[in-house]
């Protein structure tokens, strides 16, 4: 995807991304990213320790885990109209000391040192945007310390293909391309994304460097609704309703949490989520 391409999709996200999670699918969804993230970096990091949000656009995710972690973060992003509301936010916040934004490619990360970072993650999937994505692995092996985790989501190979089936009645070249290229394209205005499967993913994380530890999927039961992507985020689907009922919402959470791991389980994911350590 070139920089104009990128732009012109992120512009219009920019403005409502934020509010997505009054879907009650996506709160459910940042719940689960949430415990995961918990489960695999400490809580006990220290002051000055530092979390790289690797695609971090408009710094929710740093300004969220700015009340579990007690570290600094880094906020990267191509998109200036993404970090224009970011900037916003972390001073809404009261976070100016504590955040740090980037503008800039994650295939080179020239303003980031090597071994400087604590820990990365990468939330909603930045990775499926890039066509060069080996060379943003590599960049972000480089960044990382020794013994450093990184927590990297990537839209689901799997779940693409069985949405395009069942959501979409894609045709038959469609499916073979999407099972040869390991792209998706889900509309006329949305660019051409790349696809992961566990296997798929924990590959490229070992090639850069990295070693896996474990992947989840996120979600791999719930099935979003067509109007859980509303760009207005106006709209709310039967599952989202539902979700709003607090027992139905545990319950759900509980069961995602307790065999999203599971390797047998965790392709079914709408996005993976992937752990790798550098050693």
């Amino acid at each position: 995807m070139n920089k104009k391409e990128f732009d012109e999709f992120f512009k219009p996200y920019a403005k409502n991304v934020d509010s997505a999670n009054n879907h009650a699918f996506w709160e459910l969804s940042d719940a689960l990213i949430t415990q995961i993230i918990k489960d695999n970096i400490s809580v006990d990091t220290n002051e000055e320790s530092v979390i790289l949000d690797a695609g971090g656009g408009t710094g929710r995710w740093a300004c969220d885990l700015s009340r579990i972690y007690k570290s600094k973060f880094i906020v990267y992003d191509l998109s200036s109209d993404m970090l224009e509301k970011a900037k916003e936010n972390i001073k809404n916040a009261g976070l100016e000391e504590r955040v740090r934004l980037i503008e800039g490619d994650l295939k080179n990360m020239e303003k980031i040192e090597s071994d400087s970072v604590d820990h990365i993650i990468s939330v909603y999937s930045p990775i499926s945007f890039i066509y060069e994505k080996e060379r943003a692995f590599a960049e972000m092996h480089r960044v990382l310390k020794k013994g450093g985790k990184i927590i990297i989501m990537g839209h689901g190979f799997c779940n693409a293909i069985f949405s395009k089936i069942n959501n979409f009645c894609a045709g038959a070249s469609e499916l073979e391309a999407l099972d040869k290229e390991k792209m998706v394209k889900w509309g006329e205005h949305v660019p051409k994304l790349n696809v992961f499967s566990k296997e798929i993913l924990e590959n490229e994380l070992k090639q850069a460097g990295f070693i896996p530890d474990k992947t989840y999927g996120v979600p791999v039961f719930v099935q979003p609704g067509a109007e859980d992507f509303d760009p207005e985020n106006s709209k709310r689907s039967r599952i989202s309703d539902a979700l709003k009922k607090k027992e139905f919402f545990n319950e759900v959470f509980e069961l995602e949490m307790k065999y999203n791991s599971l390797p047998t389980i965790a392709n079914r994911g709408m996005n993976m989520f992937a752990v790798a350590i550098k050693n």
